[in-house]
Protein backbone atom coordinates (compact mmCIF):
# COMPACT_ATOMS: atom_id res chain seq x y z
CA UNK A 1 0.00 0.00 0.00
CA UNK A 2 1.54 2.85 -1.00
CA UNK A 3 1.41 7.01 0.40
CA UNK A 4 -1.62 7.90 -2.07
CA UNK A 5 -3.69 4.54 -0.95
CA UNK A 6 -3.47 5.87 2.82
CA UNK A 7 -3.74 9.26 1.74
CA UNK A 8 -7.31 8.02 0.26
CA UNK A 9 -8.40 5.78 2.96
CA UNK A 10 -7.85 8.73 5.60
CA UNK A 11 -10.17 10.94 2.76
CA UNK A 12 -13.13 8.04 2.48
CA UNK A 13 -13.43 7.97 6.51
CA UNK A 14 -12.21 11.30 7.63
CA UNK A 15 -14.10 13.50 5.36
CA UNK A 16 -16.49 11.20 3.55
CA UNK A 17 -15.46 12.16 0.48
CA UNK A 18 -12.71 11.30 -2.02
CA UNK A 19 -10.78 13.15 -4.64
CA UNK A 20 -9.68 11.97 -7.68
CA UNK A 21 -7.24 12.87 -10.56
CA UNK A 22 -7.71 10.51 -13.61
CA UNK A 23 -6.84 12.41 -17.37
CA UNK A 24 -6.82 15.78 -16.62
CA UNK A 25 -9.89 15.40 -14.87
CA UNK A 26 -9.71 16.18 -11.11
CA UNK A 27 -13.28 15.92 -8.82
CA UNK A 28 -15.02 15.24 -5.71
CA UNK A 29 -17.08 11.95 -4.69
CA UNK A 30 -19.02 11.10 -2.04
CA UNK A 31 -17.79 8.15 0.38
CA UNK A 32 -20.37 7.97 2.43
CA UNK A 33 -20.01 3.79 2.53
CA UNK A 34 -18.36 1.11 4.38
CA UNK A 35 -14.57 1.09 4.00
CA UNK A 36 -12.87 -2.75 4.62
CA UNK A 37 -9.23 -2.71 3.84
CA UNK A 38 -7.33 -6.26 3.73
CA UNK A 39 -3.61 -6.35 4.75
CA UNK A 40 -0.73 -8.21 5.56
CA UNK A 41 0.54 -7.87 9.20
CA UNK A 42 3.35 -6.02 8.28
CA UNK A 43 1.34 -2.76 6.45
CA UNK A 44 2.96 0.07 7.75
CA UNK A 45 -0.45 2.29 8.21
CA UNK A 46 -0.38 4.52 10.70
CA UNK A 47 -2.38 4.74 14.41
CA UNK A 48 -4.39 7.58 13.07
CA UNK A 49 -5.77 5.98 10.25
CA UNK A 50 -6.26 2.44 11.77
CA UNK A 51 -8.05 4.31 14.25
CA UNK A 52 -10.62 5.34 11.88
CA UNK A 53 -11.68 1.48 11.19
CA UNK A 54 -14.82 -0.03 13.69
CA UNK A 55 -13.55 -3.43 13.68
CA UNK A 56 -9.76 -5.33 13.28
CA UNK A 57 -9.64 -8.72 12.04
CA UNK A 58 -6.85 -10.46 12.77
CA UNK A 59 -6.86 -13.65 10.58
CA UNK A 60 -4.64 -15.97 12.06
CA UNK A 61 -3.91 -20.21 11.11
CA UNK A 62 -5.08 -22.08 13.41
CA UNK A 63 -4.79 -25.64 13.86
CA UNK A 64 -8.50 -27.27 13.84
CA UNK A 65 -8.57 -31.04 12.58
CA UNK A 66 -12.61 -30.76 11.60
CA UNK A 67 -12.03 -27.86 9.35
CA UNK A 68 -8.22 -28.87 7.92
CA UNK A 69 -10.41 -31.84 6.73
CA UNK A 70 -13.31 -29.42 5.33
CA UNK A 71 -10.79 -27.72 3.43
CA UNK A 72 -9.27 -30.25 1.79
CA UNK A 73 -12.30 -31.71 0.78
CA UNK A 74 -13.36 -28.60 -0.45
CA UNK A 75 -9.98 -28.29 -2.57
CA UNK A 76 -10.12 -31.49 -3.76
CA UNK A 77 -13.69 -31.79 -5.02
CA UNK A 78 -13.19 -28.47 -6.75
CA UNK A 79 -11.08 -30.34 -8.87
CA UNK A 80 -13.62 -32.70 -10.30
CA UNK A 81 -16.44 -30.25 -11.02
CA UNK A 82 -15.07 -28.56 -14.03
CA UNK A 83 -15.82 -30.06 -17.05
CA UNK A 84 -12.38 -31.40 -19.01
CA UNK A 85 -11.83 -29.72 -22.67
CA UNK A 86 -13.48 -30.91 -25.80
CA UNK A 87 -16.48 -31.89 -23.44
CA UNK A 88 -19.71 -31.95 -25.96
CA UNK A 89 -21.71 -29.17 -25.52
CA UNK A 90 -25.26 -31.21 -25.53
CA UNK A 91 -23.57 -33.20 -23.00
CA UNK A 92 -22.34 -30.57 -20.71
CA UNK A 93 -26.00 -29.07 -21.27
CA UNK A 94 -27.22 -32.07 -20.17
CA UNK A 95 -24.87 -32.61 -16.76
CA UNK A 96 -25.79 -29.24 -16.12
CA UNK A 97 -29.40 -29.49 -16.52
CA UNK A 98 -29.32 -32.72 -13.68
CA UNK A 99 -27.19 -30.81 -11.70
CA UNK A 100 -29.96 -28.01 -11.61
CA UNK A 101 -32.55 -30.63 -10.65
CA UNK A 102 -30.11 -32.04 -7.59
CA UNK A 103 -29.86 -28.68 -6.28
CA UNK A 104 -33.52 -27.96 -6.63
CA UNK A 105 -34.30 -31.59 -4.97
CA UNK A 106 -31.98 -30.98 -2.43
CA UNK A 107 -33.58 -29.17 1.15
CA UNK A 108 -33.47 -25.89 1.92
CA UNK A 109 -32.65 -24.40 4.98
CA UNK A 110 -35.78 -22.61 6.32
CA UNK A 111 -33.33 -19.85 7.95
CA UNK A 112 -31.54 -18.76 5.16
CA UNK A 113 -33.52 -15.97 3.58
CA UNK A 114 -33.65 -15.62 -0.20
CA UNK A 115 -31.89 -13.36 -2.30
CA UNK A 116 -34.86 -11.24 -2.91
CA UNK A 117 -36.03 -10.99 0.28
CA UNK A 118 -33.24 -10.14 1.43
CA UNK A 119 -32.90 -7.08 -0.39
CA UNK A 120 -36.76 -6.23 0.74
CA UNK A 121 -36.11 -7.00 4.16
CA UNK A 122 -32.76 -4.38 4.25
CA UNK A 123 -34.64 -1.57 2.18
CA UNK A 124 -37.51 -1.95 4.90
CA UNK A 125 -34.83 -1.51 7.48
CA UNK A 126 -33.16 1.01 6.03
CA UNK A 127 -35.53 3.66 5.00
CA UNK A 128 -38.24 2.51 8.19
CA UNK A 129 -35.96 1.66 11.53
CA UNK A 130 -34.05 4.38 13.36
CA UNK A 131 -33.12 3.13 16.84
CA UNK A 132 -32.87 5.41 19.51
CA UNK A 133 -30.54 5.15 22.26
CA UNK A 134 -30.82 5.41 25.85
CA UNK A 135 -28.87 7.19 28.89
CA UNK A 136 -28.08 3.99 30.46
CA UNK A 137 -26.89 2.29 27.39
CA UNK A 138 -24.62 5.20 26.76
CA UNK A 139 -22.61 5.46 30.35
CA UNK A 140 -21.95 1.90 29.40
CA UNK A 141 -20.57 2.50 26.36
CA UNK A 142 -18.62 5.28 28.27
CA UNK A 143 -17.63 2.87 30.53
CA UNK A 144 -16.07 0.53 28.45
CA UNK A 145 -14.48 3.04 26.99
CA UNK A 146 -12.52 3.98 29.65
CA UNK A 147 -11.69 0.63 30.66
CA UNK A 148 -10.31 -0.27 27.41
CA UNK A 149 -8.55 3.46 27.03
CA UNK A 150 -6.73 2.65 30.16
CA UNK A 151 -5.55 -0.46 28.79
CA UNK A 152 -4.21 0.56 25.31
CA UNK A 153 -1.91 2.69 27.34
CA UNK A 154 -0.40 -0.21 28.58
CA UNK A 155 -0.57 -2.84 26.09
CA UNK A 156 1.17 -2.61 22.32
CA UNK A 157 -1.48 -2.83 20.44
CA UNK A 158 -3.72 -0.54 18.45
CA UNK A 159 -4.39 2.62 20.59
CA UNK A 160 -8.09 3.48 21.71
CA UNK A 161 -9.58 6.92 20.60
CA UNK A 162 -12.49 8.61 20.94
CA UNK A 163 -13.82 7.32 17.72
CA UNK A 164 -14.23 4.04 18.74
CA UNK A 165 -17.14 5.07 21.16
CA UNK A 166 -18.47 6.14 17.91
CA UNK A 167 -17.60 2.44 16.71
CA UNK A 168 -19.56 1.13 19.14
CA UNK A 169 -22.93 3.33 18.85
CA UNK A 170 -22.53 2.32 15.04
CA UNK A 171 -22.87 -1.45 15.72
CA UNK A 172 -25.43 -1.47 18.59
CA UNK A 173 -27.33 0.56 15.73
CA UNK A 174 -26.85 -1.56 13.15
CA UNK A 175 -27.37 -4.80 15.12
CA UNK A 176 -30.79 -2.88 16.60
CA UNK A 177 -31.96 -1.97 13.16
CA UNK A 178 -31.24 -5.45 11.51
CA UNK A 179 -33.87 -6.83 14.17
CA UNK A 180 -36.42 -4.18 12.86
CA UNK A 181 -36.25 -2.50 16.93
CA UNK A 182 -36.52 1.72 16.87
CA UNK A 183 -34.64 0.87 20.54
CA UNK A 184 -31.34 -0.05 21.62
CA UNK A 185 -31.78 -3.16 23.98
CA UNK A 186 -28.77 -4.35 26.23
CA UNK A 187 -28.54 -7.35 23.73
CA UNK A 188 -27.55 -4.44 20.54
CA UNK A 189 -24.82 -2.86 23.60
CA UNK A 190 -23.78 -5.96 24.54
CA UNK A 191 -22.77 -7.43 20.79
CA UNK A 192 -21.02 -4.08 19.89
CA UNK A 193 -18.72 -4.11 23.38
CA UNK A 194 -17.97 -7.73 22.58
CA UNK A 195 -16.79 -7.24 18.92
CA UNK A 196 -14.73 -4.26 19.98
CA UNK A 197 -13.13 -6.15 23.13
CA UNK A 198 -12.65 -9.23 21.01
CA UNK A 199 -10.88 -6.62 18.08
CA UNK A 200 -9.03 -4.87 20.83
CA UNK A 201 -7.73 -8.35 22.24
CA UNK A 202 -6.56 -9.50 18.90
CA UNK A 203 -4.06 -6.66 17.95
CA UNK A 204 -2.30 -7.23 21.55
CA UNK A 205 0.90 -9.23 21.92
CA UNK A 206 0.73 -12.37 22.75
CA UNK A 207 0.88 -11.69 26.75
CA UNK A 208 -1.18 -8.91 27.13
CA UNK A 209 -4.36 -10.82 24.70
CA UNK A 210 -4.12 -13.99 27.60
CA UNK A 211 -4.51 -11.11 30.98
CA UNK A 212 -7.06 -8.90 28.67
CA UNK A 213 -8.77 -12.26 27.91
CA UNK A 214 -9.31 -13.36 31.01
CA UNK A 215 -10.72 -10.03 32.04
CA UNK A 216 -13.12 -9.71 29.41
CA UNK A 217 -14.50 -13.26 30.73
CA UNK A 218 -14.61 -11.97 34.32
CA UNK A 219 -16.58 -9.35 32.93
CA UNK A 220 -18.90 -10.96 30.75
CA UNK A 221 -19.51 -13.32 33.77
CA UNK A 222 -20.64 -10.34 36.17
CA UNK A 223 -22.97 -9.03 33.21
Amino acid sequence: MNELDRVSIHEAMEQQSISLSKAGIVTFLQARCSVIAAANPNVELTDPIISRFDILCVVKDVVDPVKDEMLAKFVVDSHFKPQPKGVDIHEKSISNSQNEIETSSMPTDPEILPQDLLKKYLTFAKLNVFPSLHDADLNKLTQVYAELRRESLHGQGVPIAVRHIKSMIRMSKAHARMHLRQHFTPVDVDMAIRVLLDSFISTQKFGVQKALQKRACEGCTAL
